[in-house]
């Protein structure tokens, strides 16, 4: 069975597919993970039909071989692919794939990892003076079960879109709606401001995996939207 995991929601689908590799590791196969540089259709046979010397299957993970460039061992890649239906194998790509790249694996499993619509309210809700408004969104991103280091990780990512459009439209790689917002946003900022913010980020992040801080993540975010 062919399973591919893709969206735009990079951090969920990487935890989708940590999951699912667990799930695997739960039914006593032997997990193995390639980028797609390094299998070709020929390791790929080996790989989906070996077993060691207790017979236990494999889990074949791939990860990239969608997404990549096209080449004559991608082209044998998803062949030799189209043609395996009993290997169980994951196929995780860090972005969202379209419709004609996924048909090329019919036969396939689709789990699409979007970033839920909320998120991009919130995110576009952070500029001073709308302290209220960001706690309210904070709220519900908590009570729809979006995880702290989550809500974090698409903070960072958002102000560093927020620092480059201050800097210069043309450093957005955006399409033309989400940069208009992203530019929009940023008219409320100073560069300086970002900057400070972006360190402070960059502070939360070092106490959490240092183990410096006190306070939960939760906390020190509740005092970080107090700075914007």
């Amino acid at each position: 069975m062919i399973t591919i995991i893709h969206g735009d929601d990079t951090l969920g689908s990487y935890q989708r597919l940590g999951k699912l590799i667990a799930e695997a590791k739960n039914k006593n196969l032997e997990v193995v993970q390639r980028d797609a540089g390094e299998i070709n259709a020929t390791t790929l046979r080996q790989e989906t039909s070996a077993t060691d010397l207790f017979g236990t299957s494999t889990c074949l993970v791939i990860k990239n071989l969608l997404g990549s460039l096209k080449s004559k061992s991608k082209e044998g890649l998803i062949s030799a692919l189209q043609k395996l239906s009993q290997a169980e194998i994951l196929l995780y790509e860090p972005k969202k794939m379209s419709e004609t790249t996924l048909k090329q694996l019919p036969q396939a499993k689709i789990e699409t990892i979007n970033l839920n619509p909320l998120i991009f309210k919130f995110l576009d809700s952070l500029r001073p003076g709308n302290t209220r408004i960001i706690f309210r969104g904070w709220d519900q991103l908590l009570e729809l079960g979006h995880q702290p280091e989550y809500i974090l990780v698409m903070v960072v990512r958002q102000v560093r879109l927020l620092i480059q459009a201050k800097s210069g439209p043309s450093y957005l790689k955006l399409s033309a709606y989400p940069k208009r917002l992203v530019i929009s946003q940023a008219n409320y900022f100073t560069l300086n401001h970002l900057l400070d913010l972006h360190r402070e980020l960059y502070k939360t992040d070092k106490r959490l995996k240092t183990g410096l801080s006190a306070l939960p993540l939760e906390q020190l975010l509740l005092q970080f939207f107090c700075l914007i």
